[in-house]
C-alpha cells in the first residue's frame, strides 16, 4: 500500500519556489519608492533569512503540527516590516504567500486566524498612522486584499482537503485490493500468491541469521468424503475450524497459508529437522475429531531455492499419504513434546509424558 504523503513531504516539495517568492521583494528594492527606512528593512531581511534557513534545515518530521502556522505568521511580520520600511511600496501583495502556505498545510482554524492577522496588517496602519503613506483611499486596497486572501485561502484549502480525501479513498481501495489478492476469502489465511512471498522472505531471513527453517505441507484426509456427506458448507466449516485451531497454535513468526482446496502450507522459522516431528504432532492433534490429515515436512538445506524446498515437502507429503499408519511422521522417540511456558515463541525439547 502506498503511504499517505506527510506534511513534511508536502513542505519539501514547495520550499524552493516559496523561498524564492519570499525573497522577491528584496530583489525589487531598486524600484520605487527610492527611499527605504533602513532599520525595518534590515529587520525584515534578517527575519526572512531566518525563516528561509529554518524552512530548509528543519527536520519537519520532528516538529509539532503548528510549525507551518508559525512560519506563516513569521513571514506576515516580514510583510509588516517591509510596509513600514517603504510605505505604499506594493509589497502588500506578499500577504498572499503565508495564506497560501496555510491553505496547503494548515488547519481551518489556523487559516482563519491568519486571515484575521492579514486584516490587521491593513487596518491598523490606516487607523493609527494615516498620512500620505496610508491615505483613506488605501481602505479600498485593504478590503480587496483581505477579501482576495480569504477567497484564495479557503478555496485552496477546500481543494486540498478534497484531493487528500480522494487520495485516502484511493489508498484504501488499493489496500483492499491487495488484501483480496493475497488472502483466502474462506479462511482469512494467506493464499498461494502470498505464500510464495512469505516463503521467499523466510528463506532470505534464514540466510541472514543462519537459523534453520522448515516447511510443512498439509492435506486433509478424505476431504471429498466430507463434502459428499455434508455438502460444501460442511467442508467449508471444517476448513475454517482447522485454520482457527492452527493459527492459535502457531508462533507469531510462523506463517500459515491455504494453498489449495484442502491443502495448507506452514512456514516455520527456527525449526530444525529434529524439531519437525513435534510440529507434525501439534498440527495433527488440533484436527477436529474424527478427521485427520497427512503432513510432509522439509527443512531447508541452506543452499536450495524455494521451489526445490517445496518439491521436497510435497514428496514428503506424498510419502505420508501412502503410509497408512503414518506413525513415523507423527510420534517422537521418548514421549510427547510440550510447549515451554512462553508457548508462542519456541519449540521445546522432550519432557516426560
Amino acid at each position: 500500500m502506498r503511504e499517505q504523503p506527510s506534511l513534511a513531504d508536502g513542505l519539501r516539495r514547495t520550499l524552493l519556489p516559496s523561498c524564492l517568492a519570499a525573497f522577491l521583494p528584496f530583489a525589487l528594492l531598486w524600484l520605487p519608492p527610492g527611499h527605504w527606512r533602513l532599520i525595518p528593512l534590515v529587520a525584515a531581511a534578517v527575519l526572512a533569512v531566518a525563516i528561509g534557513m529554518f524552512a530548509l534545515c528543519a527536520v519537519w518530521e520532528r516538529l509539532p503540527a503548528w510549525s507551518a502556522s508559525a512560519l506563516a505568521w513569521a513571514y506576515l511580520i516580514v510583510v509588516v516590516l517591509l510596509r513600514a520600511a517603504g510605505g505604499p511600496s506594493g509589497v502588500a501583495a506578499m500577504v498572499l504567500l503565508p495564506v497560501f502556505w496555510l491553505a496547503l498545510f494548515g488547519t481551518r482554524t489556523q487559516l482563519w486566524c491568519l486571515l484575521v492577522g492579514v486584516g490587521l496588517v491593513f487596518v491598523v496602519p490606516l487607523m493609527l498612522v494615516g498620512g500620505a503613506n496610508y491615505p483613506p483611499s488605501a481602505w479600498r486596497a485593504g478590503i480587496l486584499f483581505v477579501t482576495l486572501s480569504g477567497i484564495v485561502g479557503t478555496t485552496v484549502q477546500a481543494l486540498v482537503r478534497r484531493v487528500r480525501a480522494q487520495e485516502r479513498e484511493h489508498n484504501q481501495l488499493l489496500a483492499e485490493l491487495d488484501h483480496l489478492a493475497h488472502t483466502d476469502p474462506l479462511t482469512g489465511l494467506a493464499n498461494r500468491r502470498a505464500w510464495q512471498s512469505e516463503l521467499d522472505r523466510g528463506l532470505a531471513r534464514a540466510r541472514r541469521t543462519g537459523g534453520p527453517v522448515s516447511v510443512a505441507l498439509v492435506d486433509i484426509d478424505s476431504f471429498k468424503a466430507v463434502n459428499d456427506a455434508h455438502g460444501h458448507p460442511g467442508g467449508d466449516s471444517l476448513l475454517i475450524k482447522i485454520a482457527q485451531n492452527w493459527t492459535e497454535m502457531l508462533r507469531p513468526d510462523d506463517r500459515l497459508a491455504r494453498v489449495g482446496g484442502d491443502e495448507f502450507a506452514v512456514l516455520i522459522p527456527d525449526c530444525s529437522h529434529a524439531e519437525a516431528p513435534e510440529v507434525i504432532r501439534r498440527l495433527r492433534a488440533l484436527m477436529p475429531r474424527p478427521h485427520s490429515c497427512s503432513i510432509g515436512v522439509a527443512t531447508w538445506d541452506t543452499l536450495e531455492v524455494s521451489d526445490r524446498l517445496m518439491r521436497r515437502a510435497d514428496k514428503a507429503l506424498y510419502d505420508a499419504k501412502r503410509d497408512r499408519q503414518r506413525k513415523a511422521h507423527a510420534t517422537t522417540p521418548t514421549g510427547a513434546l510440550q510447549r515451554s511456558p512462553d508457548r508462542r515463541h519456541s519449540w521445546t525439547a522432550p519432557v516426560e509424558a
